[in-house]
């Protein structure tokens, strides 16, 4: 996984200060329907997330296997397991959704505890997420340290 943090405005796109590149790579649950945690940041307490969203830049997809077709994403915590992004479709054959965005009902969020952030990969029956050797996903948060307004 990649991580790129933008410092200012100027270089952050369209708000969102944190991106997390997660390719087929960082995919490597290897048991049958099991889904796997990735860890995208680690927030101190007093940070607000705004807002929150994914881009599937490559489709996922087991190349020789047109029978997986279902590679499932959640982005939540440890109190919300899709606090930022509810489940959505990447695998190409399934019906994959290339953009989404959080559920307005759930954020803004302000964390009060340090928070790991999470992006769950979900497979399906007779299936693993480490067979998946093509695609890739960008997911951005909008954050903002509360601790510091004065």
């Amino acid at each position: 996984m990649t991580t790129t943090t933008f410092r200012s405005i100027n270089e952050s796109p369209r708000g969102y200060n944190h991106r997390f590149v997660v390719d087929h790579t960082d995919l490597t649950e290897t048991t049958d329907n099991t889904a796997q945690e990735i860890t995208l940041i680690t927030l101190p307490a007093g940070t607000v997330v705004k807002s929150a969203a994914y881009y599937l830049k490559t489709k996922l997809e087991d190349v020789s296997d047109s029978a997986l077709n279902t590679t499932t994403l959640i982005v939540g915590d440890s109190g919300d397991a899709d606090r930022y992004i509810n489940s959505s479709e990447l695998n190409v054959n399934g019906t994959e959704v290339v953009y989404a965005a959080n559920d307005a009902s759930k954020l803004p969020f302000v964390t009060t505890a340090s928070t790991a952030i999470k992006a769950t990969f979900g497979s399906m029956a007779s299936k693993d997420l480490a067979s998946i050797d093509a695609g890739e996903v960008w997911i951005y948060l909008e954050t903002a340290d509360i601790t510091t307004l004065k």
